[in-house]
Parts: structure tokens; C-alpha cells; sequence
């Protein structure tokens, strides 16, 4: 692999961290780059049905642990009651 194309993919890893994964109830919210399970760091109030969350991965060989990034996640409240 180039170093252009591992450049290009971790570009692609930091811009989903940021933009945000899916937040499951059952399995959390998966690291884009090394595909474990992160650990929360700080979770936002719920706005409508949507509840926003940072997490951290805790696994040391990982690109997004070492460079100290965090990891935002989106949870949606699929009930459809809203909480205030």
C-alpha cells in the first residue's frame, strides 16, 4: 500500500469519527478504524430524537487512540416518544 493511499485512508477513518457512527444500544458504537467497540467520553442531552455521544478507542494500536481523536456517535430514538 502507498503512502498516498494509507494517507487518503486515514483521512477517510478521521472524517467518519468526526461526521459520526451509528450508537447501538446492543453493541455501542464501533471504531471506524480498527472495528472494536469504543468507549463514552461524553454524552450530549437528547435534542428531539436524536442523542449525540464521544467516545474514545481504547485499543493502543489503534490510528484514532494514538492520535488522541475522538469518536462521535449518533443515537435514534426509534419509539417515537419524544423525551424532553
Amino acid at each position: 500500500m502507498s503512502s498516498q493511499m494509507i494517507t487518503v485512508w486515514l483521512l477517510q477513518i478521521q472524517e467518519e469519527a468526526e461526521a459520526g457512527v451509528v450508537f447501538s444500544q446492543r453493541h455501542g458504537a464501533i471504531c471506524p478504524a480498527c472495528n472494536q467497540r469504543a468507549k463514552i467520553y461524553s454524552t450530549r442531552p437528547w435534542e428531539g430524537s436524536v442523542r449525540i455521544r464521544y467516545h474514545r478507542c481504547s485499543n493502543p494500536q489503534c490510528f484514532l487512540c494514538r492520535a488522541g481523536k475522538t469518536i462521535k456517535s449518533v443515537e435514534e430514538d426509534v419509539t417515537g416518544v419524544e423525551t424532553a
